[in-house]
């Protein structure tokens, strides 16, 4: 059994469940347990907690961090929206909303791979809303796929997943030398051909949401 599940995070976030794991963190679902924390007590809120083996990679936890601080910047109905972060040395974690529905690679896998032409315009006005936003406040994503957007029931979008973002009005901004970072699958072939990211992110990726496959399958060391 999970060691954080039915513990109470700083007397305010009572962990109920994993909801999602991932090779940097886990997702839980919480309760806000008490008065006085960023949202009315009873809330229910989402909880990304860096994984335990993890605290020690320095590299990583400047992911999360770099996380916390991005979706912080950025208020938006197509992102997700962060509620509070605490950083410690023995746990770090990001309470934000918690979004019920699917991911966007989900739906699609679910649709067999093809979308109609309607939802395609219809998705694609939310992501790029959402990206004109982030870019507005200095937040370039780098990681745009189906699988970190989340699709709402009522077909709203929520983009999440801020951890390798740069972000370029911010005393520091998250580089690693001349490595280009995002998935390979998804990332424009120019980016992994240059130093930097292009700026604004292109809509290269528009056929993504209507085809089943990644736009590219090569094997490029990024």
């Amino acid at each position: 059994m999970d060691n954080l599940i039915g513990k109470t995070l700083d007397g305010l976030y009572t962990i109920q469940e994993l909801i999602g794991a991932g090779g940097m963190a886990n997702v839980y679902k919480a309760v806000v347990s008490a008065p006085g924390g960023p949202v009315p007590e009873g809330t229910v809120v989402a909880v990304k907690v860096l994984r335990q083996e993890l605290m020690h990679d320095a590299d990583l936890v400047r992911r999360f961090k770099n996380e916390s601080k991005a979706i912080s910047l950025l208020n938006h109905p197509n992102i997700v929206k962060v509620y509070d972060v605490s950083v410690s040395e023995n746990l770090q974690y990001i309470v934000m909303e918690c979004v019920e529905g699917m991911t966007l690679r989900e739906y699609l896998n679910e649709r067999g791979g093809r979308i109609t032409s309607r939802e395609t315009v219809h998705f694609i006005a939310q992501i790029l809303r959402a990206l004109d936003h982030a870019h507005r406040n200095g937040v370039v994503h780098r990681d745009i796929k189906p699988q970190n957007i989340m699709l709402l029931d009522n077909g709203q979008l929520r983009m999440m997943d801020f951890g390798i973002a740069r972000i370029s009005r911010a005393e520091n901004q998250i580089q690693n030398g001349k490595k280009t970072m995002g998935s390979v699958h998804y990332a424009p072939w120019r980016s992994c051909r240059s130093t930097g990211i292009p700026a604004p992110q292109r809509c290269w990726k528009r056929w993504t949401p209507t085809c089943r496959t990644p736009p590219s399958r090569s094997s490029i060391n990024m």
